[in-house]
């Protein structure tokens, strides 16, 4: 009786370890499994020209096989830290998927993870090369009590000249100078106005100013 006691412990130590040697990996252990693996090319990739995407691209496939949402974007700190964040691109729906995912992310020395956009003072950017200054975006706010959140006009001097381009690279400012966290839960509706050069808005402020007052009114503990 003992003899097949003994022998049905060992065949279900044998099951057990069965099963935790072909445990499946989560979606989140999965992507940081993938990018541990492929570290030392993507560090490779943001010290180089930047000329060959590949190993950019696979990073980008494989962080929308855990979401179609997320985009991963990477640069570098003076200190040559590398830094990688996960955006939902300023989707609200992915809010969540990017907390999750931020959430499970592994130690990667010389690395740096930030989940969303982080808030910048000062910023300059390009959409599929269009340029422009922040200064050349004005914001008229407007307290919408309801939903506590802040509805915007948005006046882009000569936006006329290519409307998706120009309205495309104000909502980046957004997210870089709000943060994009801010730009997904404190901001409502967002109504775009071309502005002539050199003409003035009424009661107009800037990105940053919009931010400030954001802390003020809407983050206030």
């Amino acid at each position: 009786m003992k003899l097949k006691i003994s022998i049905l412990i060992i065949i279900a130590s044998f099951i057990l370890m069965g099963f935790s040697i072909f445990k499946k990996q989560t979606k989140e252990e999965k992507f940081w499994n993938w990018v541990l693996k492929n570290k030392t090319n993507l560090e490779k990739f943001i010290n180089s020209d930047l000329e060959d995407y590949t190993i950019y691209n696979e990073l980008n496939k494989q962080i929308k096989e855990y979401n179609s949402i997320l985009y991963a974007e990477m640069t570098l700190t003076k200190k040559n830290e590398v830094v990688l964040i996960i955006t939902p691109d300023g989707i609200p729906e992915g809010v969540l998927p990017t907390q999750k995912l931020y959430n499970s992310k592994p130690n990667l020395k010389n690395w740096i993870v930030k989940k969303f956009r982080q808030p910048l003072d000062e910023v300059k950017l390009n959409f599929r090369g269009l340029e422009y200054d922040s200064s050349d975006i004005i914001i008229v706010p407007e307290f919408d009590t309801e939903r506590n959140k802040i509805n915007i006009k948005i006046f882009i001097t000569n936006m006329n000249l290519d409307i998706d381009r120009y309205q495309s690279l104000a909502f980046l400012y957004l997210d870089h100078i709000l943060g994009e966290y801010n730009t997904i839960t404190k901001i409502g509706y967002i109504d775009f106005f071309h502005l002539d050069k050199n003409k003035k808005i009424d009661d107009g402020i800037s990105i940053l100013e919009l931010r400030r007052l954001i802390d003020l009114k809407l983050n206030r503990e």
